[in-house]
């Protein structure tokens, strides 16, 4: 799947240049959007291919430090409140019925009087949090940082 992700990307590349011209093509940063791409995309990727192994892995290591809990699991991507991009992975736990609602972890950032930066996570309803609900009853448990 990266293989084709990359492909189609520099297929792209090289149709810009074509298509926009060389100097405008140097003056735009393609390693960098390339990277984004690659890293939400890879991120969602991952999160829907490995998210029930990741959450079997986060319960046993809950449970061999006495910190397990009774209610259900889940590890959904977390999403950029401003840009809905995929950025990281979290655990929700909560009442089954309500933890199966669960599409995305949204997060917001804040600064806090220059003294704080603040993390909002929320537990929503799709992966695009503009327009998302909020699932009550549910908590984030743990936060998954994905190498990429």
């Amino acid at each position: 799947m990266k293989k084709q992700i990359v492909a189609a990307m520099v297929a792209f590349s090289f149709a810009s240049v074509g298509v926009v011209g060389v100097q405008q093509a140097q003056a735009f940063n393609f390693g960098k959007v390339l990277g984004t791409v690659l890293k939400a995309g890879g991120t969602g990727f991952v999160v829907d291919r490995y998210g029930s192994s990741i959450d079997g892995y986060l319960n046993t290591l809950l449970k061999q430090n006495n910190l397990s809990t009774t209610y259900s699991t889940k590890v959904v991507p977390i999403v950029s409140l401003g840009q809905g991009a995929h950025i990281g992975a979290a655990q929700v736990t909560g009442p089954s019925s309500e933890v199966e609602r669960v599409e995305a972890v949204a997060q917001m950032e804040a600064s806090f009087k220059s003294v704080a930066r603040v993390k909002g996570l929320v537990p929503i309803d799709s992966k695009n949090p503009l327009g998302a609900n909020r699932i009550q009853g549910v908590g984030v448990s743990a936060i998954i940082d994905l190498k990429i």
